[in-house]
C-alpha cells in the first residue's frame, strides 16, 4: 500500500517579470534534503567566550572547494561570500556580463 504525503505549499519568492540571469547581486540559499546535517556539525568550545563553529564533514569540504572554484569556471560570476552550514549553504554572488 502506498501512502501519499501532501507536500507543503511553498511561497513563490521570485519577482514577477524579473529575469534572474541578468547582471546583479544574488543571495542564494541551498538546503539539504529533509534538513539532514550532511555537510558538518556545529562545535561549541568549553570557554565562556568561545564562538560556535561549523566543522565540515567530507561532503561539506567538497562543497566548499567547489564553491571556491566556481568563479574560475564561469567568467561572469563572482562569489562575493559564502558559508557552508551543517544542513544548508549561503552564497552571495554577482553576475557580470
Amino acid at each position: 500500500m502506498c501512502i501519499l504525503r501532501e507536500l507543503p505549499q511553498r511561497k513563490d519568492l521570485r519577482l514577477k517579470d524579473y529575469h534572474y540571469c541578468q547582471n546583479g547581486a544574488y543571495f542564494i540559499t541551498i538546503c539539504v534534503k529533509e534538513k539532514h546535517e550532511l555537510l558538518g556539525k556545529i562545535f561549541v568550545g568549553d570557554g565562556v567566550l568561545d564562538v560556535p563553529q561549523t566543522v565540515l564533514s567530507e561532503y561539506g569540504k567538497i562543497v566548499k572547494n567547489r564553491i571556491q572554484e566556481m568563479d574560475r569556471h564561469y567568467n561572469h560570476l563572482d562569489i562575493v561570500n559564502h558559508i557552508v552550514m551543517p544542513n544548508h549553504i549561503h552564497l552571495l554572488i554577482v553576475i557580470n556580463g
